[in-house]
């Protein structure tokens, strides 16, 4: 028997990732298929610009216990309060699709420059292993996908993080994008 059908059992799945990795897209499909509210950190930060993890924390177990459950998504990794959480999904995008999304999004070059970076490190990756373990996390690469094949992954991620999926960006990335990578990431810096 899965995670997520076991009875009495409060399914909560965080969806985690650099802004413009479709974070708020998967989320949308996931929930709705696994009969869940999404939460975008948007709707716990409450109009605040910057937001305090304590205040999400607070304020998403507050929301999740209400609803009895849910998946949260967001940039931000925080744990929700008093609530166990199934699992945690990491969502991450080829740098360089990256770079062309934040932009068709508006974002200035210096926000471009400070997400892509934390994508190609793996930034939320890693902090989300330091506050909930790596039994609990897992990576998906959303680059060259489709929503139905993420969301699929992402649905039997819940139950099996068998299905998660190493990534390092050094190693993933050919030579020829990778220099393209750095180029950018070192001509930006000099901006």
């Amino acid at each position: 028997m899965g995670l997520s059908e076991k009875s009495g059992l409060m399914l909560v799945v965080m969806l985690l990732g650099t802004p413009g990795v479709g974070k708020s897209t998967v989320g949308r499909e996931l929930a709705s298929r696994l009969g869940l509210r999404l939460v975008e950190v948007t709707d716990l930060a409450g109009g605040e610009e910057e937001v305090d993890p304590r205040a999400l924390s607070a304020r998403g177990g507050s929301m999740l216990t209400k609803h009895g459950g849910g998946v949260i998504s967001s940039h931000i990794v925080f744990k929700p309060r008093a609530v166990n959480v199934t699992r945690v999904i990491v969502l991450r995008r080829d740098p360089l699709e990256l770079i062309e999304v934040l932009r068709s999004r508006g974002y200035d070059e210096p926000k471009v420059l400070e997400n892509v970076e934390s994508e190609f490190i793996g930034v939320v990756h890693w902090e989300a292993i330091k506050k909930f373990g790596e039994r609990l996390v897992l990576q998906l690469n959303v680059t060259n996908r489709d929503l139905n094949d993420v969301v699929e992954l992402a649905l039997r991620a819940v139950d099996d993080v068998s299905v998660g999926e190493h990534l390092d960006w050094l190693e993933v990335l050919d030579e020829s994008r990778l220099e393209r990578l750095l180029r950018y990431l070192s001509s930006a810096r000099l901006h």
